[in-house]
């Protein structure tokens, strides 16, 4: 069996204030009280005094923040995202000014799965429980695959003006990058569990620049 891959040195001290910047509120504790119950228990089995319990707070706090559980978990989803949004704009911060597409693409796709080591709940919730619960929590799911469809072409329009020899690509052949890798993610956590999705990183790397013709 081949060894985990551990996150980046740093990742964890960034991706840790990421973290409590957006689930140190009550709110934020609700949202986390829900992604651990429905990484336990599937969201079917959970119920409002497991996330009030979890939370340590009331039942009335709860209808404050949101109307019912449904819209919790549609919220718990749309916070998975962005947290995971937030920490790859962090690290490609991190790149110098000059960094080239692949440098780009790598970081990506390494911070991605770095999260889905870090955030184990958040992913299942997004990966795989969306897709059995609420069509808003997919159209969620569906837009950050849209986003990362985004700076795919961004990247890619940045290396082909620097080498016009790369081809023109389609919107869609570029939007099947991210949507591929998503896949697979999901399916490896499934079977093998999120701590094997960081040795998925270098694959993932060499599938994008391949599709993108970038080297």
């Amino acid at each position: 069996m081949r060894p985990v891959t551990l996150p980046r040195s740093g990742f964890a001290e960034r991706h840790r204030a990421t973290r409590e910047a957006v689930l140190a509120s009550q709110r934020g504790r609700l949202i986390a009280a829900m992604v651990e119950s429905v990484q336990g228990k599937g969201y079917s089995s959970t119920t409002l005094s497991d996330v009030v319990g979890r939370a340590r707070v009331s039942r009335s706090t709860f209808y404050e923040h949101f109307a019912n559980k449904e819209e919790c978990f549609v919220e718990a989803v749309h916070t998975g995202i962005d947290i995971v949004a937030t920490r790859i704009a962090e690290e490609l911060a991190q790149l110098p000014p000059d960094a080239d597409a692949r440098a780009k693409i790598r970081s990506i796709v390494h911070t991605y799965c770095e999260m889905i080591f870090a955030e184990p709940d958040f992913a299942f919730t997004v990966l795989v429980e969306s897709f059995k619960v609420d069509q808003a929590a997919v159209a969620y799911r569906d837009l950050a695959v849209d986003r990362f469809a985004e700076l795919y072409r961004v990247f890619y329009d940045q290396e082909r003006a620097a080498d016009p020899t790369l081809p023109e690509l389609a919107d869609e052949l570029i939007a099947l990058i991210p949507e591929a890798i998503g896949e697979r993610t999901r399916r490896t956590m499934v079977s093998d569990g999120p701590a094997r999705v960081p040795e998925l990183a270098p694959l993932f790397v060499d599938f994008a620049t391949t599709v993108l013709g970038i080297r």
